[in-house]
């Protein structure tokens, strides 16, 4: 395998607390790549976290840790209750079967936490986040109060892909392209992108080869 000197995206998270709405399209833009590529190969992904992103020292990302990941045959739901408690889709907490839409749940809580700070329904007592999760609105931080901006097109995608019903969320009809085309990636060339042509927003500062590991 290779070795990925930039370590886990949450490392580079926990530093910065917050990314700018432009890192967070570039990085949106690679996982839904990532994320799109498997569903095209019959894999469900579900434990999409800051944990389970890796950063590459020319600033790309790599999406590892495939221990949840499952094979389905189209039109197969899977039952397992799995994946990290702040990034689980209401259908998966009710237990009434998932499919690949579970992941773009989760594209949508990992673009909201990038962004905010914090995961949407996030709360100590794990009983009343599930719930949130179920049934709660999303909220957003009061700019002038909180001093964090969240622009029209972020809250935009964030609120679609995080449809409680996951036949109507950003992505159940047709994948990845339904989600790049939406206008939060309108300023990434997603040919360019693929190619690794295009200059990332964000590099880790490597001062040695394992700077970013414990």
């Amino acid at each position: 395998m290779k070795f990925i000197k930039g370590g886990e995206l949450f490392r580079h998270f926990v530093q910065v607390k917050r990314f700018p709405e432009d890192h967070v399209c570039f990085f949106g833009a690679q996982v839904a790549l990532a994320l799109g590529h498997l569903h095209e190969n019959k894999i469900i992904y579900r434990d999409l976290k800051p944990e389970n992103i890796l950063v590459g020292e020319d600033g790309y990302l790599m999406v590892a840790d495939f221990g949840l990941a499952k094979f389905v045959q189209n039109g197969e739901m899977a039952n397992s209750f799995c994946g990290t408690a702040e990034y689980l889709a209401p259908e998966m907490l009710i237990g009434n079967g998932h499919d690949y839409t579970v992941d773009w749940w989760a594209l949508g809580i990992l673009i909201y936490e990038m962004i905010v700070g914090i995961p949407p329904f996030f709360n100590r007592n794990k009983h009343k986040m599930y719930n949130l999760i179920k049934s709660g609105s999303i909220n957003f931080p009061d700019p002038v109060k909180h001093k964090i901006f969240v622009s029209d097109n972020a809250k935009d995608i964030i609120g679609k892909l995080l449809n409680k019903d996951k036949h109507a969320r950003l992505g159940a009809k047709n994948g990845a392209d339904e989600i790049l085309s939406h206008p939060f990636f309108k300023e990434i060339d997603m040919a360019k992108l693929c190619k690794k042509e295009l200059e990332p927003p964000y590099k880790p500062a490597l001062s040695e080869e394992l700077a970013y590991f414990d």
